[in-house]
């Protein structure tokens, strides 16, 4: 009953019905009073004293119920053009976060069609020149919490919030949108939209417009539509998609290729479904999936491919293609040109910041442009996990290890259910000598993510260089059998062979890797230099054939 109390109170105080109590009572008062002295000197008749007080207290409730609805303030009306200049300091301008929209919806099916529209906007005004806005990754970390504005514009750096509400109720939708100052709370523009279910994209372009004028203290604004107009069945099936891409697990990737696909059946112009389900492919290729990479990889390098045909203009379908050049082509200065295009489109895009330090780091080995790139990212997106997670790899991959090692634990304190952090930080402890722990933390992720044979192979490489070599063989004769049914990684095998010194096995899998075009092949100057790999004869063999030729100066 206390906390409920408590939450009651919080709320009151973060709509500022509490402040406009406050001021409706004083204001009352003192109308109260000057209607008793001023009145009778007017010869007025001594009841319409009383009529005033008794229309004093009967607004009382109605200002409170309008506070609470609309969260207006004692000096602010509830939408107007021009009420508080929007403030900017040298570390936040003219910068903003889209947070979660709430579903208002009583079916399941509402919490992503509220995240959809909240993705739609962030996209749209990110494509906005010189306003910067959080990436959705961060946005989305404040989900269902309660917390006040000024702490996320703190924690987000930013100058101002958009919170929301969506209720869809058959083919009616009713979408409320806010703009907050970070620095006091006070609300800078508020809407209410009640429309069809078949005008959503044009509400999400209405709001973006008077987002960005508000921002721009009155200044027009020429906003585009992120999306196209397209079918709502399948506009559905694409967020439904998005929705699932978003959690990156196995079986949510698997989810998300249905959805694109489903989106693609009943639109096939539509662009961003295109760019989604190569992005999901790629993703999947790199992460967690056993199929052959001629598969899946060229099924994204068709998608991403007609994801530019339709809209050349997408920075999702330029990323997409980007990764396809990168991870399956060795395409590695087309991959560049991609992440360069993305961003130059949307300045904003931290998706293409965190994959550019990718290249960076295996592509060119190069730390500063590395850690750049990941410092946009983190700057873009200052709560997303990832851009940590790769700081903590990249220090590990140039040799900082106790740095590594200090980044990788504070994610796995955090998130001790990733399997990404165990991989990562169970990388670094072997590369530190703490052999006996990494080997817990690499069964660990396995044992989270579903033993993927891609991590296999890196278990299997480890026992065998700490002289475990039952263990090794053990991994090994269980990724061999796999292979037997379908298709396993030449790369991770390679890693595994190496581990036991079996080096003409593991560069004769390196060499069916690169036939296969084996999207992991890009890692492979990165791998734990206590394997022996890098001082084989063979190794800048395999670094020529996949277009790493200028990493042998490296070794």
């Amino acid at each position: 009953m206390a906390s409920k109390i408590s939450n009651l109170w919080t709320e009151l105080q973060r709509r500022k019905v509490i402040r406009v109590a406050a001021v409706y009572v004083v204001a009352g008062i003192g109308l109260i009073e000057a209607a008793d002295l001023i009145l009778p000197r007017l010869l007025v008749p001594d009841w319409t004293v009383s009529w005033v007080v008794v229309l004093v207290i009967l607004g009382f409730p109605v200002a409170l119920t309008l506070a609470w609805v609309f969260q207006v303030h004692p000096d602010l009306g509830r939408s107007s053009p021009k009420l508080r200049p929007v403030p900017t300091s040298p570390d936040t301008g003219l910068s903003v976060a889209v947070l979660p929209f709430e579903s208002m919806s009583p079916e399941p099916e509402g919490e992503y069609f509220a995240d959809g529209i909240t993705e739609e906007l962030t996209n749209a005004l990110a494509r906005q020149a010189g306003i910067r806005v959080a990436a959705r990754t961060s946005a989305f970390a404040f989900k269902g919490g309660r917390l006040d504005v000024r702490e996320i514009g703190s924690r987000l750096n930013v100058s101002s919030v958009i919170e929301g509400s969506v209720r869809r109720s058959g083919q009616t939708l009713r979408i409320t949108a806010q703009l907050i100052n970070t620095a006091d709370g006070y609300h800078l523009w508020s809407e209410q939209f009640d429309r069809d279910l078949g005008d959503i994209f044009r509400i999400q372009e209405e709001i973006a417009g008077k987002v960005v004028e508000r921002l721009r203290d009155g200044v027009p604004a020429e906003v585009r539509p992120e999306v196209p107009s397209t079918k709502l069945s399948a506009y559905e099936a694409f967020l439904r998609g998005r929705y699932a891409l978003a959690s990156f697990a196995p079986e949510s990737l698997a989810r998300a290729i249905e959805e694109f696909e489903t989106c693609i059946r009943i639109d096939d112009s539509y662009a961003p479904a295109f760019a989604g389900l190569a992005d999901a492919l790629t993703n999947q290729s790199i992460g967690f999936s056993d199929y052959p990479p001629k598969e899946s990889m060229t099924r994204a390098l068709g998608a991403a491919t007609r994801a530019l045909e339709l809209d050349p203009q997408l920075p999702e379908g330029h990323l997409a293609r980007a990764l396809v050049s990168m991870w399956h082509d060795f395409d590695f200065e087309g991959a560049k040109a991609g992440f360069d295009r993305a961003i130059e489109i949307n300045p904003n895009f931290a998706d293409a910041f965190l994959w550019m330090e990718f290249y960076w780091t295996y592509i060119r080995f190069d730390f500063e442009e590395a850690l750049a790139a990941n410092r946009r990212a983190q700057h873009l997106s200052p709560l997303d996990s990832r851009a940590n997670l790769r700081l903590g790899t990249l220090q590990m991959v140039f040799g900082h290890l106790e740095e590594s090692e200090r980044i990788h634990r504070q994610e796995l304190a955090e998130n001790p259910g990733g399997p990404v952090s165990h991989l990562g930080l169970g990388d670094t402890l072997f590369r530190r000598g703490k052999g006996d722990e990494a080997i817990t933390h690499l069964k660990e992720a396995l044992r989270l993510a579903g033993r993927p044979t891609l991590w296999l192979g890196m278990l299997g490489g480890f026992y065998g260089a700490l002289g475990m070599e039952s263990e090794s063989r053990a991994v090994l004769a269980e990724m061999e059998e796999r292979a037997a049914e379908g298709y396993v990684s030449g790369f991770w095998l390679a890693v595994a062979h190496a581990g036991l010194g079996q080096f003409e096995q593991a560069f004769s899998s390196l060499d069916r890797g690169v036939e296969e075009r084996d999207s992991n092949l890009p890692y492979i100057f990165a791998v734990p230099r206590a394997l022996g790999l890098h001082d084989h004869p063979e190794f800048p063999r395999i670094l020529n054939r996949i277009g790493l030729g200028h990493l042998t100066e490296f070794i």
